[in-house]
């Protein structure tokens, strides 16, 4: 089969183009608008999918429903029972490297250990013609990411209904020790009534169960939702996770990223040093509970964010403990105090002294007050 592969500019995203009329196309990683080659848009619409019509295992493929870094996602259907799906492919020349299909079904184990209604439900993991896919359930519906490019930023209403069910399927998969680790606008699929389903578990990865099959070293995730530590080469947890979907959210709410640069190694830099622009001059109009729990998920480090998409959701609904007050100082008593150290007997012979002094003088003011009277007295009683 022919291939066209594009590179991204702004985040350096390795990417297979698919038919694209009108010459522009969208990076599977960052979202960015890149605009084709006339004649490289005309070979991409002219080109034939091979699999198109061709069966995968018990699976009669449809059409193209997209496609990405990992390969491409069809509708199909069941040929005995009918039932409509999505299946992702990994394509074959992928297949030669054997870290590419374990991560492929890695994908697969743990979105299919996930059983919510606000999770992608994976239904079966095959091969057949030297293909690996997965077959998951086909919903009808766009990704967050294509919302933002076809309408631009969200109303804050539809963003809380949204960031409150993926908080709930993020949740539950960390209940299960599965971290997704690549939580962006194209990886939140919304359905029918504003329904909220994550999508593409390829970089999670469950505790102490999974390999790595990452290079040391080698960080994990879109830049522009990455959080610091993740940044930095350190492990990824449900913190983690929430950090991107405060990255996710604020630029669903601003249609601007949180950080943004002209090379995916400037956006880590901002990510790991800057702050992002404050929501209060950036989107005044929001409620003031979305500014604050986005900042809140956006703090560098893990401690100061949310610990888990529980407490992230009883803030969003008003239930957010208030932040524990610096204990009071304990009060010192007050000691008595200390008796007057004992006098020499120079002191002592000198006090005597003061005393008797005080005493002759106090004795000369009485006789005196005394001399007075009488002879007022004289004086009144004299004829």
């Amino acid at each position: 089969m022919a291939k066209l592969m594009a590179k991204c500019p702004k985040c350096g995203e390795q990417f297979e183009v698919g038919p694209s009329p009108d010459g522009v196309v969208a990076c599977p990683r960052c979202q960015a608008q890149l605009r084709v080659p006339a004649a490289a848009a005309a070979a991409s619409a002219a080109r034939a999918d091979a699999l198109l019509g061709e069966m995968l295992g018990p699976y009669v493929v449809r059409e193209v429903i997209g496609r990405g870094a990992m390969g491409a996602v069809y509708k199909a259907q069941h040929q005995a029972l009918g039932r409509v799906c999505a299946i992702k492919v990994l394509p074959r020349e992928f297949a030669r490297d054997p870290s590419f299909v374990e991560r492929f079904r890695r994908e697969g184990r743990a979105a299919a250990a996930i059983n919510h209604p606000n999770v992608i439900q994976v239904f079966d993991v095959g091969e057949d013609k030297g293909y690996s896919f997965i077959v998951m359930e086909y919903v009808e519906g766009e990704t967050l990411g294509e919302r933002l490019r076809r309408s631009g930023a969200v109303p804050p209403d539809l963003a809380l209904g949204l960031l409150k069910q993926t908080a709930v399927a993020l949740g539950a998969a960390h209940a299960l020790g599965i971290v997704h680790r690549d939580i962006k606008p194209g990886n939140i699929l919304i359905a029918a009534g504003g329904v909220a389903k994550v999508a593409d578990f390829g970089l999670a990865k469950r505790s102490g169960v999974d390999i790595d099959v990452t290079a040391p070293g080698s960080r994990l995730g879109t830049p522009m939702y990455m959080s610091p530590e993740v940044a930095q080469g350190q492990v990824a947890d449900a913190r983690s996770d929430l950090y991107s979907l405060g990255a996710t959210f604020y630029y669903a709410l601003t249609g601007n990223y949180p950080f943004d640069a002209p090379s995916a190694a400037a956006v880590v830099a901002k990510v790991l040093n800057d702050e992002p622009p404050p929501l209060d001059s950036v989107a005044p109009h929001l409620p003031p509970v979305l500014r604050r729990v986005i900042h809140r998920l956006l703090a560098k480090d893990p401690a100061q964010r949310y610990q888990t998409a529980q407490a992230l959701l009883d803030a969003l609904e008003g239930r957010e403990a208030a932040p524990p007050k610096a204990p009071k100082a304990a009060k010192v008593p007050k000691r008595p105090a200390a008796p007057p150290p004992p006098a020499s007997p120079e002191e002592r012979r000198l006090a005597r002294i003061r005393q008797r002094r005080r005493n002759v003088i106090l004795t000369l003011l009485i006789i005196l007050l005394l001399a007075a009277i009488g002879v007022a007295l004289v004086l009144l009683l004299k004829p």
